[in-house]
């Protein structure tokens, strides 16, 4: 079986209120994610995925308070910082999402609500 991580193996998680990253950690070791990026300590009973877990946020709250990472405003991501070139990039496609948004005949400024989406996401299945 391969290893290699595709694309689908990414989840977004919600690290901490107003935090979210996009992990390749299954849905059962989000908790220990969050834990890690929380500054707690391991569980001696976790299995290794949720122990890998929690010190990838362990390694992800590092990376943030060193500055190796911020999160992005516009939608709340955690993300490596960027280079100057990468900015540009960024917010020449940002700006381009933009106009497109406001072109659209249906398009409201919406922001989906962290309670709505908590209530969403209590009730998916496992």
């Amino acid at each position: 079986m391969s290893k290699e991580l595709k694309e689908h193996d990414f989840m977004m998680v919600e690290l901490a209120e107003n935090i979210l990253v996009h992990a390749p950690v299954p849905s059962n070791s989000h908790a220990a994610l969050r834990s890690g990026f929380a500054g707690y300590p391991a569980n001696p009973r976790w299995s290794a995925t949720k122990f890998r877990a929690w010190k990838t946020g362990r390694q992800l709250r590092e990376a943030l308070v060193r500055g190796d990472m911020v999160v992005r405003p516009t939608d709340l991501r955690l993300i490596p910082t960027p280079t100057t070139q990468q900015e540009e990039e960024i917010l020449a496609t940002e700006t381009e999402q933009e106009n497109k948004f406001k072109d659209s005949p249906n398009s409201r400024n919406f922001r989906f609500p962290v309670w709505a989406k908590r209530v969403l996401t209590s009730y998916q299945t496992g």
